[in-house]
């Protein structure tokens, strides 16, 4: 009888404690969490889940106010996409706080685990000196080898031949304090046209945000790149290759002038559906007799985002100017 009646004591006790006046604030229900949408710096744009994740996220980031549906709620294990709509006239500069690891990509698939911020980093866009214009750039971060591979793609906004312009990439941790700089140059630009450019920087593990300074523009004669032509070219997304991380190019240069080309350097790179800059890579053949053609293969890394691709003639001329140019490009 005794302990009957102790059963029955606890029984009342738990139920008491459930029925607690009703003030316990409800949070995500066991195995359940939640995902928030957050924005920084001072450009505007949409951030929303890909079509077909339930509950959806519909968010407007202003600055650091975000408004909408900036948050919901999901089981354990789901995958998320968020997909990021910059404003006209803003940049946006990459993905902070849980979904850092998404690098600069529009897009960010992210596995719920636990409650998790998705951080948007949107702001004006990167500037040039005047004389080169960053059209766009990326950086991917990669843990595993402790660096950051960043791209751009730059314009030459004069009616003069640039020589080569060197680029400086710079990462900044959560203050603005410079955490790491590097530099590369891109080389010769015509008047009006673009170059792409590719360099590495260390990664520290406090990067927050990142930026592109033009150090230096040096101007030059103008170099007869129609002395090369591209005769055929091709890209794929070979699905072996891009197991690997790759997509396989391949080019065929004829000699149109009357004198040897001891060496033509042609550049390869991939954008995204807005035009944006994904990956970049070139290569260097000759010598090649006139009338004669060459041909050349390489791969460029593989992101997902692939759209289009773009070959050119990016130099011509002595074995001399060829090493320089390499050794512009590895410093």
């Amino acid at each position: 009888m005794r302990s009957q009646l102790l059963s029955a004591a606890l029984i009342l006790l738990a139920l008491g404690a459930c029925s607690d006046d009703g003030d316990d604030i409800a949070g995500p229900p066991p195995g359940n969490f939640t995902l928030t949408v957050a924005g920084d710096g001072t450009g505007s744009g949409h951030v929303a889940t890909a079509p077909g994740v339930e509950p959806a996220i519909s968010c407007d980031v202003a600055g650091t106010s975000p408004s909408g549906t900036c948050s919901a709620t999901y089981p354990a294990g789901t995958v998320v996409d968020l997909v990021v709509t910059p404003a006209p006239s803003v940049e946006f500069s990459g993905w902070a706080a849980d979904a850092a690891t998404c690098g600069t990509e529009l897009s960010c698939s992210l596995t719920i685990n636990g409650n998790e911020t998705a951080t948007v980093k949107l702001g004006p866009p990167a500037t040039g000196s005047g004389e080169v214009e960053v059209v766009s750039s990326v950086f991917y971060p990669d843990a595993e080898i402790q660096s950051i591979t960043w791209v751009a793609e730059l314009r030459n906004t004069t009616a003069q031949w640039i020589e080569s312009a060197e680029v400086e990439f710079v990462t900044l941790d959560a203050s603005g304090g410079v955490v790491a700089t590097t530099s590369a140059f891109a080389g010769p630009i015509p008047p009006g046209d673009t170059r792409t450019i590719q360099g590495l920087a260390d990664l520290l593990g406090n990067e927050a945000s990142s930026a592109l300074r033009i150090l230096d523009v040096q101007f030059g004669e103008p170099v007869n790149l129609g002395v090369a032509e591209i005769v055929t070219s091709t890209w794929s997304v070979d699905p072996a290759a891009v197991a690997e991380g790759f997509i396989p190019w391949t080019v065929e240069v004829r000699n149109t002038g009357s004198t040897e080309l001891g060496s033509v350097e042609i550049d390869f790179s991939t954008y995204d559906a807005a035009g944006k800059i994904v990956a970049a890579s070139f290569t260097f053949l000759g010598p090649i007799a006139p009338g004669e053609t060459q041909t050349a293969e390489d791969v460029a890394d593989f992101h997902g985002t692939e759209a289009t691709a773009k070959f050119q003639v990016a130099n011509v001329g002595s074995e001399i100017n060829v090493l320089r140019q390499k050794r512009l490009r590895a410093r």
